[in-house]
């Protein structure tokens, strides 16, 4: 999410948080499990140290078939998508908690550069501090 559209209750937001978490943890270990149990057989299995990784993955699928490519894969699947979830609710729910509008301002012709009136100062001036955000999520560079 890009956090520029209106969003809801913060708590649905957490749940969208937590179902995109769990697609992104799942993903990545049935995308990267088999790279690894590549490399993990080419640094301690005998018999597969010295071929590349072309040769290895060959012969992996030669003798165990796709399945040896996933061996030992569920353990880092479930711990993957129950922090990746965790990750992604708790930012987008606390996210929405906290976003508000008291005190932001868009800059003319910036394309989405806000201000932020900050805490009176001990002068009892708000306009003392002014802190600026960038409301697009490009970072501060931009």
């Amino acid at each position: 999410m890009t956090h520029n559209e209106d969003r809801s209750h913060w708590f649905k937001e957490g749940m969208i948080g937590l179902g995109v978490g769990v697609l992104y943890g799942t993903t990545s270990v049935c995308v990267g499990h088999p790279f690894d149990t590549i490399k993990t057989k080419m640094q301690a299995q005998m018999g597969f140290e010295k071929g590349g990784m072309a040769q290895t993955f060959l012969k992996t699928i030669r003798t165990q078939g796709v399945i040896g490519l996933y061996r030992g894969c569920i353990p880092p699947l479930w711990g993957s998508g129950i922090y990746r979830s965790t990750q992604f609710a708790v930012f987008e729910a606390i996210y929405t908690y906290m976003d508000n509008n008291f005190g932001k301002t868009e800059l003319p012709l910036t394309g989405g550069l806000q201000t932020s009136e900050g805490k009176p100062s001990k002068h009892g001036h708000s306009g003392d501090y002014i802190q600026v955000s960038v409301s697009h999520g490009c970072g501060p560079w931009v």
